[in-house]
């Protein structure tokens, strides 16, 4: 089947290692995180599941409607959803325990009109140091960013959502079982977990934003 297929694909490590590519408010991207949460749930420490952010460079002519620095960090839905995509590298760095939880809120309840005020009230929710998360935005924004357009060179991402495991492109079905068995395939020894079935009715919709 292509999903046996895809999951063939996936190289084993001691440790196995997603990395979720999306936009803050790329629909298909805010399903993928949907769609992974329940993994991340299960799996726990276990596997290293982290999010991150498609970066375009001199995205409509580089204009700071959706670009920082002159068009070198770009997003596509605009500056706000850069900045929202900074935030919530920013809660991954510092408050990690916290972020998924407040991510399935914050995908919820905000939009691009109000998020600049909406996140906040969400983090302070979940004990989110709101000070803290603007000091980062503020004063590690390029870093952030410069990290990340060097994982999306690194791994040639181009659209929303990307997933990569261990290194190599997850081109399978998008549910919460078929990550699961995908980010478990990328074991040695999968942990007993792996052997607990989540859902596979929410069929994560095949688009993408890019």
């Amino acid at each position: 089947s292509p999903q046996e297929k895809a999951l063939s694909n996936i190289p084993k490590k001691d440790f196995s290692e997603a990395l979720l590519f999306v936009m803050s408010y790329c629909p298909f991207g805010n399903q993928a995180e949907e769609t992974i949460y329940p993994v991340v749930k299960l799996l726990g420490k276990k596997a290293k599941i982290e999010p991150h952010y498609v970066i375009y460079q001199n995205y409509m002519g580089g204009s700071s409607d959706y670009c920082l620095k002159n068009g070198k960090y770009c997003s596509m839905h605009g500056i706000k959803e850069l900045n929202q995509d900074l935030r919530e590298m920013c809660i991954f760095k510092y408050q990690k325990d916290k972020f998924w939880d407040y991510l399935m809120e914050v995908n919820k309840k905000c939009n691009l009109k109000n998020i600049t005020t909406c996140w906040q009230e969400i983090a302070k929710k979940h004990q989110i140091d709101v000070e803290k998360i603007k000091e980062c935005q503020e004063n590690e924004a390029i870093s952030l960013l410069e990290k990340e357009v060097s994982l999306n060179q690194k791994y040639q991402v181009t659209g929303s959502p990307t997933l990569i495991i261990n290194g190599a492109l997850y081109q399978g079905e998008r549910n919460s079982e078929a990550y699961k068995q995908a980010i478990c395939a990328g074991f040695l020894e999968p942990p007993e977990e792996c052997q607990q079935k989540l859902t596979t009715s929410a069929n994560a919709s095949s688009g993408s934003c890019r």
